[in-house]
């Protein structure tokens, strides 16, 4: 990591270089989204993460583990032409080797967009940032 890379707003200039480790995994997991790379959106988790989907319409959570969310994304893509999560904003907080991570996003899927929220929980295992939760509405 650059030591002296400028630190995201709110983050310590000291914490920039794991700030920015945290946006590259963020930016890693959009990208994969966006082109239905399973394998590449599978590395972006650890591998007993789990995924929260706060579901509007139906007022209900659902819960999924990683390879059901891939499934999810895969689905999305063989439905539509194109199936993309559009990040509107990164917001990292750091409390040691755990980050908190908001992104506002827009979820393309066809000509629809819809606007929802991703709250990712990572943590700095064994060399690099993984996400061990994400909890999203949509």
């Amino acid at each position: 990591m650059n030591a002296t890379a400028s630190a995201p707003a709110g983050v310590p200039a000291d914490h920039a270089p794991d700030a920015k480790g945290v946006e590259a995994l963020i930016n890693r997991y959009l990208v994969a989204v966006k082109h239905c790379d399973v394998e590449a959106l599978r590395s972006t988790f650890e591998p007993s993460a789990n995924i929260s989907h706060y579901y509007v319409k139906g007022d209900t959570v659902r819960a999924n583990d990683v390879e059901g969310f891939v499934n999810v994304i895969r689905s999305l893509h063989d439905k539509f032409d194109n199936a993309e999560e559009v990040a509107r904003a990164i917001d990292v907080r750091l409390v040691g080797p755990l980050a908190s991570v908001r992104v506002p996003f827009g979820f393309v899927m066809g000509p629809n967009t819809l606007e929802g929220e991703d709250i990712f929980n990572l943590a700095f295992c064994r060399g690099e940032w993984k996400i061990i939760h994400k909890s999203y509405y949509l």
